[in-house]
């Protein structure tokens, strides 16, 4: 007889004697309690599931309400030095147009500037400045928002600098071209 063979028979022969018995603690199954509690969370999620598909998504004119209209998007790898938050010079001069129209088309409204990246991780020289996207957005914003304020002067009562990091891509970042596009800086202004 082959060795295959032979381990199939003594495998048949000790489970014909009464098979292999386990030492182990039987683990117990869920109690009725148990089930009715899974029925009951299990019929809440159904119902809180038909309701979202009931709920339409925002509409942009919500998307507005709370995020503002838009008034600029200054692209980042133009308007500030590549991996800081310091303006460039034609950054500079971009701002300065955008502070004359909100002084002139939204006097006293409140301003929305938020910074954006791609979803690249910070590289390794830059980490210990900006840990992630959400700091290096949020100080392209804030740069924004001074230079508003310290240059133009801007109420500062009437300006907020938001981090919004990678999570509200303008493109697919998965191309260079629509890396660039996400990194940028939105400036909004918000309902009276």
């Amino acid at each position: 007889m082959p060795l295959p063979l032979r381990c199939v028979a003594v495998l048949l022969a000790v489970l014909a004697l009464g098979g292999c018995r386990s030492t182990a603690t039987p683990i117990p199954g869920p109690t009725n309690d148990d089930l009715q509690r899974l029925r009951i969370e299990n019929e809440r999620l159904r119902r809180d599931l038909e309701d979202a598909q009931r709920t339409p998504p925002p509409t942009a004119i919500e998307e507005e309400a709370y995020r503002g209209q838009t008034v600029e998007e200054l692209a980042a790898d133009l308007f500030f030095e590549s991996g800081s938050a310091a303006l460039t010079e034609q950054g500079r001069v971009r701002l300065d147009g955008v502070a004359m129209r909100l002084k002139r088309d939204f006097p006293g409204r409140q301003v929305r500037v938020e910074g954006h990246s791609d979803n690249q991780p910070i590289g390794p020289s830059l980490r210990t400045i900006f840990p992630t996207n959400w700091e290096l957005s949020a100080a392209r914003a804030t740069a924004v928002v001074r230079y508003l304020q310290d240059v133009h002067v801007l109420d500062p009562a009437h300006l907020e600098a938001v981090g919004m990091s990678a999570y509200y891509p303008a493109a697919d970042n998965a191309t260079s071209e629509g890396r660039a596009q996400n990194r940028r800086v939105r400036i909004a202004v918000l309902p009276d």
